[in-house]
């Protein structure tokens, strides 16, 4: 179903201007009311504030939606869209994912870039001239500072549960009924006061520069944030490039390369990427091996796959395709999604899920929400996952989301 486009009867022009050096958080810091997108990779960082236009869409076809949407509304100059959607359909239609929606996305009414080539501040000119004295301010203020109130409590989800939600998948493995499923646990934190998203994307910068870090508010929402290792896929032109990122270790190297378990895990990755990318004409390349992806607290098996297009693509069509890919969901996906959303105790939300940006050519990058929680109020919920696949243990797996939820967690003060 379409959603309408916010105040699409009209057109707007987009100026960019030079623009300091400066970071996300700092802006975030500034913008505390009112929608934000964040996106800081190696080599770009874009902050979305406000809103110029938005578009929504909801259920199976929300991805070709909203970009029909922003194909008909009239905008001139460099414009760029901001947000992402749900894990699946319906999947953030319960606290605390209450205003997130199946997919939501953002023309900002001010968008900061920076890239090698310096940054800039992209204006839609009937923007609110008091708005931009939170951005003025945002440019000459100091750092944000990352500490968090005190925590008053730390909630994890029953370890028992997720043992037993882990031998009944791989009893279904046996039985034949599926490859894999990726079952995710949640962990709750209480503060004493209200979490600061600026201090937690700041932390997060410091700590997994080495990821992208993401941070969305839409409104009258939560605000989800991540600092996530995986990238769903990356459209320049003709070019596509999307990572394989499964299996996964604590710190050897040398173990996850020659564990059997892991690289079969991995396998049923690369294989779903190359096959979406394939139905979609392009002609793919992955390498034979894959290598080793070093991150703070643990290590993955990791593909990069590239691809050449036939003939245009609009990178949501591409995320279409793509997503869930077996890394966050499972094969078949069609089973692994319904186990999903039948046993895991709260729904998904947008943790696992494309987020990203693109823009009018239909250029733009997504990457996948893990390593991910949603901030509301003096709250942060947190998730972690893994795959699960025939010869699957549960104490590992129970250990290997405490290992992801260090991501999270540090970034929130805790030890």
């Amino acid at each position: 179903m379409i959603a309408a486009a916010v105040r699409d009867d009209d057109a707007l022009t987009c100026v960019a201007v030079p623009a300091p050096v400066i970071d996300a958080a700092q802006l975030v810091d500034a913008w505390r009311d009112g929608p934000v997108v964040s996106w800081s990779s190696r080599d770009l960082t874009i902050v979305g504030m406000g809103v110029a236009r938005e578009l929504r869409a909801s259920g199976p076809t929300r991805w070709r939606d909203i970009a029909a949407q922003a194909r008909a509304l009239r905008v001139h100059g460099p414009a760029r869209f901001l947000g992402g959607g749900a894990f699946a359909p319906g999947a953030a239609d319960r606290a605390p994912w209450q205003g997130f929606g199946d997919a939501w996305f953002v023309l900002p009414r001010w968008t900061y870039v920076r890239d090698a080539r310096g940054a800039q501040l992209i204006m839609a000119l009937d923007g609110d001239p008091g708005e931009r004295a939170l951005i003025d301010a945002a440019f000459h203020g100091a750092g944000v500072a990352q500490d968090q109130p005190a925590i008053v409590e730390l909630q994890r989800a029953d370890g028992d549960e997720y043992r037993r939600q882990v031998a009944d998948i791989t009893a279904a493995i046996a039985r034949g009924a599926c490859e894999k499923i990726v079952t995710a646990r949640t962990c709750t934190v209480a503060l004493a006061g209200r979490v600061r998203e600026a201090g937690v994307l700041a932390a997060l910068d410091a700590r997994h520069a080495d990821c992208v870090r993401l941070l969305v508010r839409p409104p009258g929402a939560g605000t989800l944030v991540a600092a996530t290792p995986e990238r769903l896929v990356r459209r320049t032109g003709e070019l596509v490039e999307c990572d394989a990122l499964a299996g996964t270790r604590s710190e050897n190297a040398d173990a996850l390369m020659a564990s059997g378990k892991d690289r079969r895990e991995h396998a049923l990755v690369v294989q779903a990427i190359r096959s979406a990318l394939e139905d979609a004409g392009a002609t793919v390349d992955a390498p034979a091996e894959p290598l080793v992806r070093t991150l703070r607290h643990v290590v993955h098996l990791h593909t990069p796959v590239r691809a050449l297009l036939a003939r245009p693509r609009h990178v949501l069509e591409l995320v279409e395709r793509l997503h869930p890919t077996p890394a966050v969901g499972g094969t078949p996906t069609a089973v692994a999604v319904d186990w999903i959303r039948a046993h895991e105790p709260v729904a998904r939300g947008w943790y696992a899920s494309p987020v990203g940006w693109f823009d009018g050519d239909g250029n733009g990058e997504f990457a996948v929400a893990i390593r991910s929680g949603v901030l509301a109020g003096n709250r942060a919920h947190l998730w972690a996952g893994g795959g699960i696949v025939a010869g699957s243990d549960p104490d590992y797996e129970l250990a290997e989301t405490e290992l992801k939820l260090r991501a999270m967690l540090g970034a929130l003060g805790v030890a």
